[in-house]
């Protein structure tokens, strides 16, 4: 399990909430699921010497953290938009989490270790 890349409170506020007692568990569900799909897709290398990983107590990055957060609002708003995509005044339209991930590969580009062969 990685340590999460938003907080349930930085959540909340994208998708103008609070954080109370009856939301809290999915709202750090969401962001524990974008944290995932961010380590996921950078595929870091174990930490070795020297050292090729940042080491645990490190904060990620302004682009880990802000993809952490727009994809976490996916994930709460996925009942919404299950079979598809729906539309919200607030946040505009979103898609289903299956495979929105995907616009956000080029935006961690750069963050990414390794590369498979083809």
């Amino acid at each position: 399990m990685t340590w999460p890349y938003a907080t349930p409170e930085e959540l909340a506020v994208a998708v103008r909430t609070t954080v109370n007692d009856k939301n809290r568990d999915v709202l750090t569900r969401c962001v524990e699921a974008a944290s995932e799909e961010i380590d996921e897709w950078i595929d870091w290398l174990p930490v070795v010497e020297p050292l090729i990983a940042p080491p645990p107590d490190e904060p990620p990055t302004p682009t880990m953290h802000s993809v952490a957060i727009v994809r976490g609002v996916q994930w709460y708003k996925a009942n919404d938009s299950a079979l598809g995509g729906v539309g919200f005044t607030e946040t505009g339209t979103l898609n289903a989490p299956s495979d929105a991930f995907d616009q956000f590969r080029n935006v961690l580009a750069p963050l990414k270790q390794q590369w498979g062969l083809a």
